[in-house]
């Protein structure tokens, strides 16, 4: 019965051991401490090394500058997605401030076919309208951008007016379109029909080659234009367009020398 005592001590102490070795898991929040945001929590396991979230945060024209244990800055400090070891629950407040020096935000199609966009230098906090989308996805409509390709992020309107406090990737937002225009040719004094033409909303298409006559020999066709008298938008003869709307075109006659 002796002998029993010594394993059973032996037993009891490895349990204590691997219980001792049970690592815990730890909160950390994070607060926006004055800035636009819900409060949002990570997840730590005890003695594991992981990146802090990356900052979702915006506070109008000031910029992120880091995290801190204190609303002030007073405590201790962490940098955006810095990698560290947690060993307790935890609170972390975004710090601010002042934008300064320039940033760069970069317009991506998202999926887009057609189109360029450079990117678009921003002085640090002051406002500014982005620049007017010009990227093009055949059967889709421009729905705005957003910081996130899936538009789950910040979202922000075609030509927007924004401060930037950071370099930002803007993905372009796309909505599938199945609408259907048509574009009314008008002889504007010449002689002969033609057959409105059927276009898909945004889609690129050429116009219809004209087969209007002029009234009288000494005039020749020069194009299109949405106005009768010439003042609005002007097309050659089979342009590639696009249209959002039904649209006449006039056909326009000069004198010929």
């Amino acid at each position: 019965m002796k002998k029993i005592y010594p394993i059973f001590t032996a037993l009891i102490a490895c349990l204590l051991f691997f219980t001792s070795c049970k690592k815990e898991d730890f909160i950390v929040t994070f607060n926006p401490n004055g800035g636009t945001g819900a409060l949002m929590t990570q997840t730590f396991t005890q003695k594991i090394s992981q990146p802090l979230m990356a900052n979702s945060f915006t506070n109008g024209g000031l910029a992120f500058t880091g995290w801190n244990t204190r609303a002030d800055g007073t405590g201790a400090s962490y940098k955006d997605e810095e990698t560290v070891i947690i060993s307790g629950h935890l609170v972390l407040y975004a710090q601010w401030g002042p934008a300064t020096g320039t940033f760069t935000v970069t317009f991506n199609p998202n999926g887009a076919t057609e189109g360029n966009m450079e990117p678009q230098t921003f002085g640090g906090g002051a406002p500014q309208a982005l620049s007017p989308n010009g990227f093009y996805f055949d059967n889709y409509r421009f729905a705005g951008w957003n910081t996130a390709p899936d538009g789950k992020g910040k979202s922000y309107g075609n030509e927007q007016v924004i401060s930037v406090t950071s370099d930002m990737t803007l993905y372009a937002q796309w909505n599938i379109v199945t609408n259907t225009y048509y574009i009314i040719f008008d002889a504007n004094e010449g002689k002969g029909t033609m057959e409105p033409q059927r276009f898909i909303e945004g889609i690129e298409q050429k116009l219809s080659a004209n087969t209007f006559t002029p009234a009288d020999s000494i005039f020749v066709f020069t194009g299109w234009n949405t106005k009768s008298n010439g003042s609005g938008t002007f097309y050659q003869d089979t342009a590639k367009i696009r249209i959002y709307e039904n649209t006449r075109l006039f056909a326009q006659w000069e004198e010929e020398r």
